[in-house]
């Protein structure tokens, strides 16, 4: 009995492989909308707080994220990712909006300017595809912002 079930559990397991490689793409989708998978929030910039409407353009405002192996690192960031509606990003100016009570988000002749506690700082982005413009702020624990 030990022999057929070993026989049959190799066959299924060439099967399966043969099929992960087909199928790829679709189970990779498939596994990131299981309840169980969750994306490490360095690559994705945590889950998505507040959506706001600028006429051409969408701002996503994530959670603040403080990434580590284990528990909550001292140094996170707050990922803001900004969304044309219509065309890809090349040149950006957007109006000064509210990342959380305390910081203030501006974005003029393509430089994204963070205010709070009364202190102005130019952070760089992370990264523009396309129609996405993606930047962070960081944070640590014992501050809201720390530029």
């Amino acid at each position: 009995m030990k022999n057929f079930v070993s026989k049959l559990w190799a066959i299924l397991s060439v099967f399966l492989l043969l099929g992960s490689f087909i199928m790829g793409e679709q189970l990779q989708n498939m596994l990131m909308k299981a309840p169980f998978m969750r994306i490490d929030p360095y690559f994705s910039g945590g889950e998505v707080e507040q959506t706001l409407d600028m006429g051409a353009f969408t701002v996503n405002i994530h959670e603040k994220t403080f990434p580590a192996l284990i528990g909550e690192a001292d140094e996170g960031f707050r990922q803001i990712t900004i969304i044309k509606n219509d065309t890809a990003i090349t040149r950006y100016d957007i109006a000064r909006f509210a990342a959380d009570s305390t910081t203030r988000v501006e974005i003029t002749d393509n430089t994204p300017r963070v205010t709070s506690g009364g202190k102005t700082t130019v952070i760089n982005e992370v990264g523009v595809s396309g129609g996405k413009l993606i930047f962070r702020i960081p944070l640590t624990k014992n501050t809201a912002f720390n530029p």
